[in-house]
């Protein structure tokens, strides 16, 4: 347990983050599909992240930590079939898109998980690999352990109830191993950097709106320095419009528009939020500067929310300190992340005194509201761990937080940073 005050100077800093975490998974876990040496530079070397390096290892990749900061990963001719069940950890990443490139292994690929991790819903990538001719085994209701035989497997179309890169990603990577392309479509836009990638390594794929078709064939493995993780620079971002006298610039971050949502929202809730893009390799990316309390209610539904899921909760957090009512719909997804977020999330808020009300698919909002010292359950997420550090900021009274070691999933820097910029602050 960890014992959080509130930050009463105001701030002043700039900050860097780690590596996006899902280029760097998609990044090691191209490596097992691409002809040539990967490279990644800044790099995110966290425990989910790890996981998708163990996978890749199984299958025979060659791996060289060349330095902290650079990872090289070099394909055998022939990927091997593993010799043991490879342990997924909490990594929903690892799992579902490994699973798209077992499909083309021959031979026998089981992907296990640890307790979180075998309770989220797997039955949206094993129907589909299944008409593809890929034989899946898993637990009742589609639950993991999986146990993928490899091999010959046909493409096809694929339309998606959910909008899920994770989802669409598995099939996109079993199908550059099809005999026939494979077409994805989405109820709304969701991340787009297997696509991004792809192009990039000179596969064919083709997108229109809502459709993306792959056809299959050969990858060229690249080299690249990951940008920092919006979905991390997002708490900082938030960390600085929950107050009057803040001023953070993330710097180096990713700038995808489908990964930017939440910056777009703060503006919206009145922040003020610039951007400075530096470059555009492999994808954008540059320095957000935010600065300005937000005050202005919203609703947030439907195709915003696949472009800020991991952030939807900081909404919920920020609303609190919004005048009026904060509706937050569509969000259904959270209930089957490292944790239930929507009742996490209103767990933390309702015991620092906010006034949230749980809907299936989100909240409702009532602000503003003081929040008050409470102890409060990360219940082994590291995105409601963080969440509640950014909330303390702002509490009166001590927050006392149980979990707070879950960010070694995403973001191991987290606390020691959170200190650096409290101690520091002007």
């Amino acid at each position: 347990m960890v014992e959080l005050t509130a930050w009463t100077r105001p701030i002043e800093a700039r900050i860097a983050v780690p590596g996006d975490k899902s280029l760097t998974h998609r990044g090691i876990l191209f490596s097992a599909i691409a002809e040539g040496e990967m490279v990644l530079e800044h790099w995110l070397d966290a425990a989910d992240t790890r996981a998708s390096l163990a996978l890749v290892q199984a299958l025979g990749v060659e791996v060289r930590e060349a330095s902290p900061e650079r990872l090289a990963l070099v394909r055998p001719p022939r990927l091997r079939e593993a010799t043991a069940p490879v342990n997924c950890a909490n990594s929903g990443t690892t799992m579902r898109l490994g699973a798209g490139i077992a499909a083309g292994v021959d031979g026998l690929t089981i992907l296990t998980g640890d307790t979180s991790l075998s309770r989220r819903p797997m039955a949206r990538i094993i129907d589909p690999l299944r008409t593809m001719g890929v034989t899946v085994l898993s637990r009742q209701s589609g639950l993991a352990p999986l146990a993928i035989a490899g091999g010959q497997h046909r493409g096809g179309t694929f339309t998606l109830s959910v909008a899920s890169a994770q989802v669409k990603s598995s099939l996109l990577l079993a199908g550059l191993t099809a005999e026939e392309p494979v077409r994805v479509i989405e109820p709304a836009l969701s991340r787009d950097h297997t696509e991004r990638l792809i192009e990039a390594m000179g596969g064919r794929i083709e997108r229109q709106g809502l459709s993306v078709t792959l056809t299959p064939g050969r990858l060229d493995a690249m080299a690249f320095r990951v940008p920092g993780d919006p979905s991390s620079g997002a708490f900082w971002a938030a960390l600085a419009a929950i107050s009057e006298n803040r001023q953070i610039v993330v710097e180096s971050m990713l700038f995808n528009p489908t990964r930017t949502g939440f910056y777009r929202l703060l503006a919206q809730m009145g922040a003020v939020v610039q951007w400075e893009t530096v470059s555009d390799m492999p994808e954008p990316w540059g320095h957000v500067t935010v600065r300005g309390k937000v005050h202005h209610a919203v609703t947030v539904e439907g195709e915003d929310i696949p472009q800020m899921i991991d952030e939807v909760p900081l909404v919920a957090l920020l609303a609190t300190q919004c005048a009026g009512q904060t509706i937050v719909r569509g969000a259904e997804e959270l209930r089957v992340k490292e944790s239930d977020r929507i009742r996490v999330t209103g767990e933390i808020l309702r015991a620092m005194g906010a006034q949230v009300e749980e809907l299936p698919d989100g909240w409702i909002v009532e602000g503003p509201t003081r929040l008050h010292g409470a102890e409060v359950d990360a219940q082994g997420d590291h995105r409601m761990a963080m969440l509640a550090a950014v909330a303390a900021t702002i509490a009166d009274g001590v927050v006392r937080l149980r979990g707070e070691d879950a960010v070694s999933i995403s973001y191991p820097e987290f606390f020691g940073q959170y200190g650096a910029m409290r101690d520091n602050s002007t």
